[in-house]
C-alpha cells in the first residue's frame, strides 16, 4: 500500500500535466487518510479540480467547510466562477445563485481600490450574477440585494479592456461605475427617488471618467428623480440641458422624457414639440412603441385625435411585424381606430406615412431655404452648408432625405433645407434634399478629360477640383492595383492630375486617372 507521502507527491507532479487524474489520488488520500489530511492537501485538491474543470462542488464545499482558511476559500472561489460563471449562458449562471452568494462570506471581497494588481473572484462573480439579472426583466430588488453585499469603497476605478472576436479590443466600464450605473437604475425602478438621485451625484462627483456616455445617464437620472419629487422646474431645467450637450442632443429617449414631465403638467403644446422631436432621433420602431403611444395620448389632449390612426396603424404593423401578443389596451386602441391587424400591411409603410406626418408637425411655419454644400468632414457624416444669406450651417448625413452613401461626394451641391434652432442656440439643417448637383456638373460630360487639381486625400479616394468650380471624386477603386494601398502617401493637396469623367450622377462627378 503507497504511503500518504507518496500519494500526495505522486497527485502534485500530476496536477499540471493530467489533473483528472491528480484529483482521484487527491479523493482517495480524502478517503485513506481521514484524519491525516491537511489544509494544503485541501489546496491542492482544489487547485486540481480547477486545473481538471472538474464539477465536484460538493466535496469542494466540504473542504472549504473544514478547513476555512483564507488561502483554501479564496481557491475555492476561483472555482466556483470557472463551473459557475465562465463562459456560461445567463440563464445557467442564476441556477449557481446560491453558491455564488455564498462567496461573499467564503471568500471576502478584496480592496481592488487599494491594489488591484490581482483579480477578485468575489467581485466578478457577483457583478456577473448582477448581469444575469438584468438580461431581459430587470429585476431591481434582487439587484439591489446583491449590490449591497458589496463594499462600494472595494471597488477599482480604473477601467479595462478585453479582446473580442467580432469587435476586437472593447474597452468596459469600471466596476466602480458599473456599480453606480446599476445601483441608479436599480432604485429608480424602485422609486426610492431621493436615494437615486443622491447616489447619481456621488458618482458623478466621484468618477474621473466615464465609459462612453454614462454620465449622460446619471444627469438624466437626477432629472427624472426630481420630477418624480415634484420638482418640476429644476428637472425641466436639467433636461434641457442635458439636450444642450452634443452627445444627449441625438438621444430620442431624452426628449421623450421631457414630453411626458410637459405631459404631466398639463402643457400638450409643448409635450407634442418634444414627443415630435424625439422621433427625429429615434430608433427602429420596435423600441418606440411607448413613444408612440405617448404620442397618441397627446394628440387626444389637442383634441386632434383621428390623426392618432397613422401612430396606431404603425404600432399595429410593427406588433404584426414583430409577432407579439396583442396586450388588452392595444387591442382597445385597434378597435377604436378601426383597424383590422389581418389587414394590416408591413411596417414599412406607415413608418413612411409616419415620417411624412411628424415632418409637417416639426417644419410648420419653418421655410425651407436654399444653400451650397461647402465643406464635408474627412469623417463623412458632418459638413457645413452656405446659405443665400452667407450663414454657415452645419449638417449631418442622417438628415439627408434621400441617403447618400457618401456625402463627401455631394461637395459643391446646392440644396433645399429647413434651418433648425438646437438647444445650444446654434443652426442646423434638416431635411436636406440634392436640386441641382446633376445641373451643375452637367457640361463637364462623360469621357471628357481635364488636368485637375488634388483638393483633398481621405480614406476611399480623391477629390480632384476641375473646371473652375466643379469637384469629382477619383475613387480608390478606380486607382491602379500597384498604388492602391499607397495612394495618400503619393498624391498630396495642389498637386496636379489628370483625369477622366466616368459618370455623372446626382451623388457627384466620378473620375477615373489617366496616366
Amino acid at each position: 500500500m503507497e504511503s500518504k507521502y507518496d500519494l500526495e507527491k505522486r497527485a502534485k507532479d500530476l496536477i499540471e500535466s493530467n489533473p483528472t487524474a491528480a484529483v482521484a489520488i487527491y479523493r482517495r488520500l480524502w478517503n485513506e487518510f481521514p484524519n491525516d489530511f491537511n489544509e494544503w492537501d485541501a489546496f491542492f485538491s482544489i487547485k486540481a479540480l480547477r486545473a481538471a474543470s472538474c464539477d465536484d462542488l460538493e466535496w469542494a464545499m466540504e473542504l472549504v467547510n473544514r478547513y476555512n482558511n483564507e488561502k483554501i476559500n479564496g481557491l475555492f472561489a476561483w472555482l466556483v466562477y470557472d463551473l459557475c460563471i465562465k463562459n456560461l449562458p445567463k440563464s445557467e449562471i442564476l441556477s449557481h445563485e446560491e453558491l455564488i452568494v455564498s462567496l461573499v462570506k467564503l471568500s471576502p471581497q478584496k480592496n481592488l481600490k487599494q491594489d488591484a494588481s490581482y483579480p477578485c473572484p468575489t467581485t466578478i462573480s457577483i457583478l456577473k450574477l448582477i448581469d444575469a439579472h438584468s438580461e431581459n426583466q430587470f429585476n431591481a430588488n434582487r439587484i439591489n440585494d446583491l449590490l449591497d453585499s458589496l463594499n462600494v469603497n472595494y471597488l477599482s476605478d480604473l477601467n479595462h479592456s478585453i479582446n473580442t472576436e467580432d469587435r476586437g479590443w472593447v474597452e468596459l466600464a469600471s466596476d466602480l461605475e458599473k456599480y453606480y450605473a446599476v445601483k441608479t437604475k436599480a432604485l429608480l425602478k424602485m422609486e426610492h427617488y431621493s436615494s437615486c438621485k443622491l447616489l447619481c451625484e456621488e458618482a458623478l462627483n466621484r468618477l474621473n471618467k466615464f465609459h462612453y456616455d454614462n454620465d449622460l445617464w446619471f444627469h438624466m437620472r437626477i432629472a427624472i428623480c426630481n420630477e418624480r419629487l415634484g420638482n418640476f422646474e429644476e428637472s425641466k431645467d436639467q433636461f434641457e440641458s442635458i439636450l444642450s450637450t452634443k452627445k444627449g442632443s441625438d438621444k430620442w429617449f431624452i426628449y421623450k422624457d421631457l414630453s411626458e414631465l410637459y405631459c404631466d403638467q398639463g402643457d400638450y403644446v409643448k409635450a407634442w414639440e418634444y414627443a415630435v422631436s424625439a422621433t427625429f432621433s429615434s430608433n427602429e420602431p420596435q423600441y418606440m412603441i411607448n413613444l408612440y403611444i405617448l404620442q397618441i395620448k397627446i394628440l387626444n389632449k389637442l383634441e386632434r385625435i383621428d390623426e392618432g390612426r397613422i401612430l396606431a396603424e404603425l404600432i399595429a404593423a410593427t406588433i404584426k411585424d414583430q409577432q407579439w401578443r396583442v396586450k388588452d389596451s392595444y387591442a382597445r386602441m385597434f378597435i377604436h381606430y378601426g383597424i383590422d391587424l389581418d389587414l394590416i400591411g408591413n411596417t414599412g409603410k406607415y413608418l413612411r406615412e409616419a415620417k411624412t406626418f411628424w415632418a409637417n408637425e416639426r417644419y410648420r411655419g419653418v421655410p425651407k431655404i436654399c444653400g451650397e454644400i461647402v465643406f464635408v468632414h474627412n469623417n463623412g457624416k458632418v459638413g457645413k452648408i452656405k446659405d443665400t444669406q452667407e450663414r454657415i450651417i452645419s449638417f449631418h448625413r442622417k438628415n439627408f432625405m434621400n441617403k447618400s452613401r457618401n456625402i463627401a461626394e455631394l461637395m459643391g451641391a446646392t440644396v433645399e433645407f429647413y434651418a433648425m434652432t438646437g438647444f445650444d442656440g446654434n443652426l442646423a439643417a434638416e431635411n436636406i434634399t440634392v436640386t441641382s448637383v446633376r445641373q451643375r456638373i452637367a457640361d463637364e460630360g462623360v469621357g471628357q478629360t481635364y488636368v485637375g487639381t488634388v483638393k483633398n486625400v481621405v480614406d476611399f479616394g480623391i477629390f480632384v477640383r476641375i473646371g473652375k468650380q466643379t469637384d469629382g471624386l477619383l475613387h480608390k477603386s478606380k486607382l491602379p492595383h500597384d498604388i492602391r494601398g499607397s495612394f495618400r502617401e503619393r498624391f498630396r493637396q495642389g498637386d496636379s492630375i489628370k483625369v477622366e469623367v466616368t459618370a455623372v450622377t446626382e451623388k457627384g462627378i466620378q473620375l477615373g486617372l489617366l496616366q
